[in-house]
């Protein structure tokens, strides 16, 4: 079958499964963060655990995309404009959470890993298997034979070679994903050259649940984009009608994070610090003169003995 004959409904299914699954994941973390539910619940090992497996496959599907894509050969012009899209809505991303969470923006996000292990690929869409094979093993195992660190500089971030997670909403280095993306190559490759299977080749949509996936997959980067926003929105609504406690303003969180590494440092959990701080500034941003002085800098002494009672409050409500 040609790759360029007609896109696999089966594939683009995946790829909407995969969506909901990312769905779940951003959910689970913007209830978290209005406290809608415990804000442990997002960092539980298994609920990051579920977030990494649903980036991971994401990115095994680029890669069977790429293959399917230079199935008769590869198409430079296609390719770059694929590629300036993802490139351009990447740097949308970073722009727009640097705006909202100047402290924890990304940098380097799963649309940033797409990118760049797709212009990586592109020297391998015809390569040997066994080439691709042995780069894709040593990408996966890369960060556990050679993390030091002298990657924790954060120019070096991207790499994923460091000892530390960086401080991001969305963190996808290059390596181990880039082996990730070659896995999905390598298989979708071997899959071509036997004969796509079947469930692969012939099946169609022929439900509207099915029919939602195939579109989800066949407009991913769409809804990726839109997803987020429409969820925050929403639940920021929600939240602000169900609960007495204060929603944390974006314009917030360098006042959260400044106050959560000194928290941090002095022997406080790091959730614990974090609910804390967003309690305090929570409070302060009830007071918007207080608030307008802590911006500038210009707290006079009674704004900082109301600052050092918020504190305390919040201390008491958070043991």
């Amino acid at each position: 079958m040609s790759g360029a004959a007609r896109r696999l409904d089966a594939i683009d299914a995946l790829r909407g499964v995969a969506l909901a699954g990312m769905f779940a994941f951003h959910l689970i973390w913007d209830l978290g963060y209005f406290r809608l539910v415990s804000p442990d619940l997002p960092y539980d090992p298994v609920v990051m655990g579920f977030g990494h497996g649903v980036a991971a496959s994401f990115l095994f599907l680029v890669g069977v995309s790429l293959a399917l894509a230079s199935s008769d050969g590869v198409k430079l012009g296609a390719f770059w404009r694929r590629l300036s899209v993802i490139a351009l809505a990447a740097a949308g991303v970073s722009g727009a959470t640097y705006w909202l969470f100047p402290e924890s923006f990304i940098f380097f996000g799963i649309l940033h890993c797409i990118a760049l292990s797709s212009l990586l690929a592109l020297p391998l869409l015809r390569a040997p298997i066994w080439l691709i094979a042995i780069i894709a093993l040593a990408a996966l195992i890369a960060p556990l034979a050679i993390a030091s660190p002298l990657f924790d500089a954060p120019q070096f971030w991207w790499l994923g070679l460091g000892t530390k997670e960086p401080l991001s909403n969305d963190w996808r280095p290059l390596l181990p994903y880039f082996g990730i993306v070659l896995a999905g190559l390598i298989a979708m490759r071997l899959s071509l050259a036997r004969g796509l299977p079947a469930w692969v080749a012939d099946w169609r949509a022929n439900g509207r649940a099915s029919a939602a996936l195939v579109w989800g997959g066949r407009h991913s980067l769409f809804v990726y984009l839109a997803h987020q926003p429409i969820f925050l929105a929403v639940l920021f609504m929600v939240a602000r009608a169900l609960t007495t406690q204060p929603i944390i303003p974006p314009q917030a969180e360098p006042f959260v994070a400044s106050c959560s590494a000194q928290c941090v440092a002095s022997g406080g959990g790091p959730q614990t610090c974090r609910n804390v701080c967003g309690c305090i500034a929570g409070e302060i941003h009830k007071q918007p003169p207080i608030w307008e002085r802590l911006v500038r800098e210009g707290l006079s002494p009674a704004d900082q003995e109301a600052i050092n009672d918020f504190t305390r409050q919040c201390i008491r409500g958070n043991r």
